[in-house]
């Protein structure tokens, strides 16, 4: 686990016991916890681009060569699975392609089948 990793978890746990400790509502603390993960999912991004490439990734970076790896934003970096947990159909199995432009490119992303995407902007 990461140092930044560590922390954020530390924060998120003393952030939700202050919540369910604080509420005499349990309906009251689950809306507020559903309050406070978007906040911290915003932290953990926003902290996540000043860091270094974990190990894992820049092992694969040095296999595939210098190739952008990113992949599409509603895509899991690693698997390439959907992160909203469905089952990828025929029509979008290919979507778990990841970028295979440059590193450092300043402009969409573009697949192996030459299919482009935008950046992922984070909204906080």
């Amino acid at each position: 686990m990461t140092p930044i990793g560590k922390v954020v978890i530390a924060k998120v746990a003393s952030d939700l016991t202050a919540v369910c400790q604080g509420a005499d509502d349990p309906q009251a603390a689950i809306q507020l916890v559903l309050q406070l993960i978007p906040k911290h999912i915003a932290e953990i991004v926003r902290e996540r681009s000043h860091v270094e490439p974990s190990p894992l990734r820049a092992a694969l970076t040095s296999v595939v060569g210098s190739e952008c790896l990113e992949r599409r934003p509603s895509r899991d970096a690693l698997t390439g699975d959907r992160t909203d947990g469905q089952p990828d159909a025929d029509e979008t199995w290919h979507d778990r392609l990841p970028c295979t432009q440059q590193r450092g490119h300043s402009d969409h992303h573009r697949d192996a089948l030459g299919r482009n995407w935008q950046r992922a902007e984070v909204s906080v």
